[in-house]
């Protein structure tokens, strides 16, 4: 162990520690007390409490959560076309380009319209052909079509991911029109997710699912920790959530200004990205990595605790709140940054719908669990009152 080794640091450590193996409040807060008031030197403090923290591990248990509820889809199970529609682009032919340019356009009219003028930048029918063929010969455009060639040859488990958004989204919203459709597209890394409900198709943009490191990706300076997010793995979770968002426009009300409200709002979108892709690693719908995660989850109580004691569940302050509830960087600390907050407002949303499911099971035998279900996400959608998130809402210990 370095003789450089600070208090500081090792407080750290033990904040890590619990955030990884699930040590109760009281012990850290115990240690942090044994720490302060010790007169021996700082390293061999560190040395013995080093040694107790050890053998404490070997028999720590960590609470598990309750298991994620998810349905029964049989007999619902729904096929989406994915289409390659950014190898249809770049194989037009340039020499009879307006007659290949409307045979696209026949086919994919909805999807290719929306593609020429917010990604390409066409602007009227009159600089529709030259900015197209303009594109179609820029160096950079060609460089990442071949890159996402090579990464995305095979496709199979996107397939799958897609037939499960569409299958949980038509349980929920029986009544919508279908997700049908799934375009692949160079979107000039203007964006990483798109839905478009009404037409029955969301966008996967592949030039923003490269793999952090990138190099355009470092040329715009895009933040590690989005880039960490820029991958394959992510591709079907960030469509996810682009239908969630589209949904969260249609059924929910404008968040206010305290931090509780913006934490149910972005914890109902959260809800609405997980249900729709119940399957899928939780780490890869939110945005977290696997080690993030577990901070999360270990953390949940003292992430719960710290927001109540500094008074910042019903703080307007945009300042000191704003941190919990958008993307930023994920440094493990007491109140656990980077949108943190969204995820506990997920878990409250959780731990609320389960209570209205079963409920609702225990009054309406005559119900079906889909219509169960259905009614359940209705509730969550439509209660405004952070009170009745709250009161019923216990973090695990």
């Amino acid at each position: 162990m370095a003789l450089s080794l600070t208090l500081t640091n090792f407080l750290g450590f033990l904040m890590r520690l619990y955030f990884k193996y699930g040590f109760s409040t009281f012990i850290v807060k115990t240690i942090n007390k044994i720490l302060n008031n010790m007169q021996t030197p700082k390293i061999i403090n560190a040395f013995f409490l080093f040694v107790l923290l050890a053998n404490m591990l070997t028999s720590c248990d960590v609470e598990r959560q309750t298991p994620k509820y998810i349905p029964d889809i049989k007999g619902i199970e729904r096929k989406v076309e994915l289409i390659r529609f950014e190898q249809e682009f770049f194989n037009l032919d340039t020499t009879q380009l307006a007659t290949s340019l409307n045979a696209l356009k026949e086919k994919h009219l909805g999807f290719t319209m929306g593609f020429l003028s917010k990604f390409i930048g066409v602007r009227d029918a009159e600089s529709e052909l030259p900015t197209v063929y303009g594109y179609l010969n820029y160096a950079d455009a060609r460089y990442t079509y071949d890159s996402i060639q090579q990464v995305f040859s095979d496709l199979s488990t996107i397939q799958q991911q897609l037939n499960e958004l569409a299958t949980y989204y038509s349980y929920y919203f029986p009544d919508a029109f279908p997700i049908e459709k799934a375009y692949t597209f160079l979107s000039e890394y203007h964006g990483d997710r798109l839905a478009v409900l009404e037409q029955g198709f969301i966008g996967l943009p592949l030039d923003m699912a490269l793999g952090e490191g990138y190099s355009p990706y470092n040329h715009l300076k895009i933040p590690q920790y989005d880039q960490r997010t820029c991958n394959k793995e992510h591709l079907v979770a960030k469509a996810s959530n682009a239908v969630a968002q589209t949904l969260a426009m249609q059924y929910l009300r404008a968040p206010g200004a305290h931090l509780i409200d913006k934490m149910l709002y972005e914890g109902k979108i959260f809800f609405l990205t997980d249900i729709l892709l119940p399957n899928v690693a939780d780490s890869l719908k939110f945005g977290f990595s696997d080690y993030q995660m577990q901070y999360c989850t270990k953390g949940e109580l003292m992430l719960y605790e710290h927001l109540s004691k500094e008074e910042l569940i019903y703080s307007n302050d945009h300042g000191k709140t704003s941190k919990y509830v958008t993307k930023g960087p994920f440094n493990p600390q007491l109140d656990l940054p980077g949108n943190s907050g969204s995820w506990l407002g997920y878990r409250m949303v959780c731990s609320y719908a389960a209570l209205r499911r079963k409920e609702l099971k225990s009054a309406n035998a005559n119900l079906s669990t889909q219509e169960i279900d259905q009614k359940v996400l209705q509730m969550v959608l439509e209660e405004n009152d952070p009170q009745q998130f709250l009161q019923n809402y216990k973090p695990p210990k």
